[in-house]
């Protein structure tokens, strides 16, 4: 194994617009936000992370919980987030950056890993698991995984690159889309789950997705303080109906709304 250890940035909110507070919502006696931190420190090439939250009034919350639970953390801009996570990286020197974000408890560390790995074994910009590439071009894709389980690293040279020439709402708000959609800039690759397991969401950005993640969590073994992809899939397999809670929403949502602030952008001008 490589022995280069890696600080990745999780990116957290009190004032999500879709599901106010969610950061700190609670899954068994922990916080959503712990049981990230927990999982993403797993990984490993990670030896500490940063919580990259903002000024805002709410986010104090955000900035309590890190200072008691000795976590580092920064306050950036609420809504540009590629500038959050250049100045973040910035301000504490990290190359490679990688992005995690606080509504994916269950993030497998070995998916951590693998992102990883790729990205220190060869010379890309950047490496994820939330894009493909087809004939027409690149687009988003949860790659076989389950939802919830993003990773994205890139060089810190091609995150300031980003930083200074992208524009769009799409851009700012995702960290990495302009590297994405720009690959005759940057060179990029991804890695692709083998079994495809992508009508599993675990992520939280609505309501129903913590009751769908508090349901798995209560099955979970109480011996053991990490999930994985497999544990994840074994619950389900005995309990299937739990798909239902929320597999009835896209994996994108979020990301088509910044695209519909493109699109008013480009016809005001």
């Amino acid at each position: 194994m490589l022995k280069t250890k890696i600080t990745p940035i999780i990116q957290a909110r009190m004032n999500s617009q879709r599901f106010p507070g969610k950061a700190l919502k609670k899954i068994g006696k922990n916080s959503m936000l712990f049981h990230v931190i927990e999982q993403t420190k797993n990984s490993k090439y990670v030896d500490d992370v940063i919580v990259a939250t903002t000024h805002a009034k709410n986010d104090k919350q955000i900035i309590d919980f890190c200072k008691k639970n000795n976590i580092q953390y920064f306050l950036g801009s609420n809504t540009n987030v590629l500038d959050r996570y250049f100045k973040c990286a910035s301000k504490f020197s990290l190359d490679p950056v990688v992005r995690i974000s606080s509504d994916c408890p269950f993030l497998d560390p070995t998916v951590i890993d693998k992102v990883i790995r790729k990205y220190l074994k060869n010379s890309f910009d950047y490496v994820s698991n939330n894009f493909e590439s087809t004939i027409s071009g690149n687009i988003n894709s949860l790659c076989n995984f389950p939802q919830g389980m993003v990773v994205e690293i890139s060089s810190y040279k091609a995150l300031k690159r980003a930083w200074k020439e992208a524009k769009k709402p799409s851009d700012l708000e995702h960290v990495f889309p302009y590297i994405q959609f720009n690959p005759q800039k940057f060179k990029i690759s991804n890695i692709k789950n083998k079994k495809n397991l992508s009508h599993i969401r675990c992520t939280v950005d609505l309501p129903q997705d913590l009751k769908f993640i508090k349901k798995i969590w209560k099955e979970f073994p109480k011996n053991r303080k990490i999930v994985t992809i497999n544990d994840i899939v074994s619950i389900i397999d005995l309990n299937p109906s739990l798909i239902k809670i929320n597999n009835h929403t896209s994996f994108d949502e979020g990301y088509k709304k910044s695209l519909l602030k493109d699109n008013k952008l480009n016809n005001n001008k």
